[in-house]
């Protein structure tokens, strides 16, 4: 029996934030695309094509927003669309996605069937 994976859908919300209201859904990356786009973010890291390109990864990810422009239009999600947002809008979006991703969720304990749990025993012992 085999199991198959498949692409994690993050949805972003920024309440809290100067961008409350906006919501995005953003597939996941492989591990290869996340370590491509952390370096291409890194501090340090200075160029045009490397934000290009951490501009283009993104694009071709994002599934959905609820975002318009200033006369009520819908931003397409497309690299052209992200292309005519604010640039530090962009980065912010990017972190909350990063963030998301690399952000492993607690394990959900796992319940009894049956409705109820085992009793736990404590096994005594002794120094010999």
């Amino acid at each position: 029996m085999s199991f198959k994976r498949k692409r994690k859908v993050y949805k972003l919300d920024f309440e809290g934030t100067e961008y409350e209201g906006l919501e995005a859904k953003v597939r996941g990356l492989t591990t290869g695309e996340y370590l491509e786009i952390v370096s291409l973010s890194a501090p340090g890291t200075e160029g045009d094509k490397e934000t290009e390109a951490m501009l283009r990864m993104f694009a071709a990810h994002l599934l959905s927003w609820n975002l318009t422009d200033e006369d009520d239009e819908p931003v397409p999600t497309t690299y052209e669309g992200v292309k005519t947002n604010d640039f530090v809008m962009n980065m912010y979006i990017i972190n909350a996605w990063t963030n998301a991703i690399a952000t492993v969720p607690e394990k959900t304990e796992k319940k009894s069937l049956s409705g109820e749990t085992a009793p736990v025993e404590l096994i005594p012992t002794e120094t010999l």
